[in-house]
């Protein structure tokens, strides 16, 4: 999810990331999810519903007589942050998952919100490569304060990076790519090593400049069960 698009709310119908290729799933169809989804500056998100979408590449041709599957990968939905507004995708969708706001916990976890969604007995047939996409279904917020204190430096000089106006600890965590808001690549946490810095797995990948404000582009973690 572009830092570009998260440093705006998301509205209902807009589009929060588009066509994603899921590398690994294991089974032939999934019959449960886990949705985790981060909060709004260090606090968790008022929680909206989130429509999933899934695809696959491979599209039966049954009624020509030769029944020859089209390998295709879907076409895009539209431009992220926006409602749909591309067509093509059709014949590739092979689930619609609603995620209600109400499937989700409330705020005891303060720093975000889960859902666990069981499809026994609606699970979704899975050939070919498999894509997910989501569309929020209301005011989603990943909004952050954190910003880059620094000078600024070119691309490929630092791992230490020292931030300032919101606590860090507070919505980041290791294992996050970190963009800054004009979609400039900083990298992955490696460690959050306390409240005004963090340590990158390797140096930026971009040029950064001081109070960038920094975004985790992956605020929404899918975790997918099959069966065979």
């Amino acid at each position: 999810m572009p830092a570009s698009i998260q440093a705006a709310a998301y509205a209902d119908t807009e589009i929060l990331f588009d066509w994603h290729k899921v590398e690994g799933f294991k089974g032939g169809a999934i019959d449960g999810i886990k949705v985790i989804v981060r909060g709004t500056d260090g606090a968790a998100q008022t929680m909206v519903g989130i429509d999933l979408l899934f695809a696959t590449s491979e599209i039966p041709t049954p009624s020509d007589g030769v029944n020859v599957s089209i390998n295709q990968t879907p076409t895009t939905l539209g431009t992220t942050g926006a409602a749909v507004d591309t067509p093509g995708w059709f014949n590739n969708l092979i689930g619609h998952v609603p995620v209600l706001a109400a499937d989700f916990n409330d705020a005891d976890l303060i720093y975000l919100n889960t859902a666990n969604i069981n499809l026994s007995g609606e699970e979704i047939p899975v050939s070919g490569d498999l894509y997910v996409a989501a569309i929020a279904k209301g005011a989603l917020d990943f909004r952050t304060t954190a910003r880059v204190n620094e000078t600024g430096f070119a691309a490929g000089t630092q791992t230490v990076i020292t931030v300032d106006t919101k606590d860090i600890t507070l919505g980041f965590s290791p294992g996050d790519v970190v963009h800054a808001v004009d979609d400039a690549v900083l990298g992955t946490i490696k460690t959050v090593d306390s409240a005004t810095q963090i340590t990158l797995t390797k140096t930026n990948v971009d040029a950064i400049a001081d109070s960038d404000i920094i975004y985790n582009i992956s605020p929404i973690q899918l975790i997918l069960s099959g069966t065979v």
